[in-house]
């Protein structure tokens, strides 16, 4: 079982498939909601791809997870993901979106988000870091390895921002071990952090 899983995420994530945009609604965050930069945000989906993550990760109902900034005068996402991609020549990469299109009816059956208690430095630091990182135009790893920070996928992201800014690590050693794969940090590896506060969640 997990050897088939395993196969399907490296497929998944190898391949992108032909299909046709499909119709959605933007997310709009409600009033009561006052985010923050920092704020770990979680999704699931109805693709393939993010069953198949949750087919695995039997510790979470989520299969991504980006960190909450502020950007361009609105509330936004930096997150690592395959298979979104705008135009044909676009590659996987770092992604920086506006909340609204990152929990889109198409790609955001559920979700949530969570937040550590931060100082305004910590804060500013997450910023920084975040904004700096996402201006190297990273590409998604397809090779799912944490040692590497020349490129992420979605979960170690959100890892390295946290320990290089903030010297936190999330994870607290928690990894996934799969057949074909170095261990992986899965979203239940984060959300366990026992700092993090649930604050929204649909």
């Amino acid at each position: 079982m997990v050897l088939a899983s395993t196969f399907f995420i490296c497929t998944l994530l190898m391949l992108s498939a032909c299909r046709h945009a499909p119709d959605y609604t933007l997310f709009q965050v409600p009033d009561t909601l006052a985010l923050q930069t920092g704020d770990i945000i979680f999704r699931t989906g109805e693709s393939l791809e993010s069953k198949t993550v949750t087919s695995v990760d039997k510790k979470s109902i989520y299969s991504h997870v980006g960190m909450v900034l502020w950007h361009d005068g609105q509330w936004c996402v930096l997150h690592a993901v395959p298979n979104e991609r705008t135009t044909k020549s676009e590659k996987d990469s770092v992604k920086l979106e506006p909340i609204g299109v990152f929990f889109r009816s198409d790609r955001a059956a559920h979700g949530c988000i969570c937040r550590m208690e931060l100082t305004p430095e910590d804060t500013m630091k997450l910023l920084q870091e975040g904004k700096a990182l996402y201006q190297r135009h990273l590409l998604f790893d397809k090779a799912f390895d944490d040692q590497d920070s020349t490129e992420f996928y979605c979960s170690e992201l959100v890892w390295f921002l946290y320990r290089k800014s903030l010297d936190v690590d999330l994870t607290q050693g928690r990894r996934h071990d799969l057949p074909l794969f170095p261990p992986i940090i899965f979203c239940s590896d984060i959300k366990a952090y026992p700092e993090l506060m649930e604050i929204f969640k649909f």
